[in-house]
């Protein structure tokens, strides 16, 4: 039980040394620290948040380097991404060591997901974007993720919740009701439960049609939400881990054929996502030279971060659990208020054009939201309308 013990936290046993090791040959540690000493204490809680909710540490990685530390919008995407490479990768490999059957569940969906990133994050290093509007992206990304995380955890899940409750508590009161001799209540019963049979029967060859289609369909928005993502992350060093989110709330879990991913299998998922983003991007970095290459700065404050993230990380993956869950995502919408806040107060001021565009885009996932809801969670793709269904025909068979 002990060797298990510390065979979770191999990584962070493989890398301080090395850590170590470098920061002592170039005589980096002393000056590193003292220097970034904020970064550090901010990557305390960034890490542990990048291994337990599905947003990476650079949440808090970007808006400090950049904010507060005085980083360029480069500098903070390159400080995320390899501070990311570093504590994620600690937290993925503990997540394969609990959740080996994660992978063999939903391998195709995750292995997907980081080709359509890594491409992403290719096309996203190509292309010039002003610093200001790299920062708009992250807080218009972040904030709404807190959107859609919302939608998700008070209206879907809560409305299955009660669909359910209320169809036990339905069904619960029919068979308490005497009002008709019971070989009568048994024939109505049967010829009602009939009915519903013959007007509800799916075929085989429907359910194959409508599953193939959905894969397809599937396959296509996953393709294009991992893309985005990737591009994402190649201007603020997170977001694909937080596509891939969005894609599984909305649109995987909304399939009737497919595997449901509760909420601890997609931030697990999401996790070894960007982990895999911010490994390949950080080598994509690393191998740049010129100016374009990461600066000093960055590798300074990787230093000072690196031994917190790889500890942090692997921590935080073990509160992926139930009880934990709420606790994380009431942290996450504090942490998205105190981000748009802080960068509307330090940067966006009173630009007009700047909060119009955060605006619009929030207004436009909102709009989203609100059409997926009506056009998706409430047809026989998945959504709610079924339950309403069945609770009509309950009370159909009450009365």
């Amino acid at each position: 039980m002990f060797s298990r013990k510390i065979i979770r936290f191999l990584p962070a046993i493989m890398v301080l040394p090395v850590w170590l090791t470098i920061g002592l040959r170039e005589d980096l540690l002393g000056s590193s620290f003292e220097t970034y000493y904020p970064m550090t204490v901010a990557m305390i809680f960034g890490s542990m948040i990048a291994g337990s909710t599905p947003i990476g540490g650079g949440v808090i990685g970007f808006p400090v380097s950049v904010l507060l530390i005085g980083f360029t919008a480069n500098q903070g995407r390159d400080f995320s991404l390899m501070i990311q490479s570093v504590g994620m990768t600690g937290a993925s490999f503990l997540i394969f060591f609990d959740k080996f059957n994660l992978m063999m569940k939903y391998g195709d969906l995750v292995g997907t997901s980081v080709i359509f990133s890594l491409f992403g994050l290719v096309i996203g290093f190509k292309i010039s974007i002003a610093p200001f509007v790299v920062m708009c992206i992250y807080t218009s990304t972040t904030a709404a993720f807190a959107i859609v995380l919302a939608y998700v955890d008070e209206c879907l899940q809560k409305g299955d919740d009660e669909e359910t409750f209320h169809s036990n508590e339905e069904n619960s009161r029919s068979d308490s009701i005497g009002t008709e001799p019971k070989e009568q209540r048994d024939a109505t019963r049967a010829e009602d439960i009939e009915e519903q049979r013959n007007d509800t029967i799916v075929t085989p060859e429907d359910q194959a049609c409508t599953s193939k289609r959905d894969s397809t369909i599937d396959f296509i928005l996953l393709a294009f939400f991992s893309l985005f993502g990737g591009i994402v992350s190649s201007q603020i060093g997170t977001g694909a881990d937080i596509t891939f989110y969005a894609f599984g709330s909305l649109i995987h879990n909304s399939r009737k054929y497919n595997k449901k991913m509760n909420g601890i299998d997609l931030t697990a998922a999401s996790i070894v996502i960007m982990t895999s983003t911010s490994i390949f991007g950080t080598i994509l970095r690393v191998s740049t030279t010129g100016t374009n290459a990461p600066t000093t700065e960055v590798y300074e404050a990787l230093i000072a971060s690196a031994c917190i993230v790889i500890i942090g990380a692997p921590l935080g993956a073990l509160f992926l659990s139930e009880s934990n869950k709420n606790r994380l995502k009431i942290l996450f919408y504090v942490l998205a208020f105190v981000q748009i806040v802080t960068f509307g107060i330090i940067k966006v001021k009173r630009n007009v054009l700047a909060w119009s565009m955060i605006g619009g885009f929030l207004a436009f996932i909102c709009l989203s939201i609100a059409v997926m809801d009506c056009l998706v969670f409430k047809t026989n793709f998945g959504g709610t309308l079924s339950c309403i269904k069945n609770r009509k025909q309950c009370n159909t068979i009450i009365s």
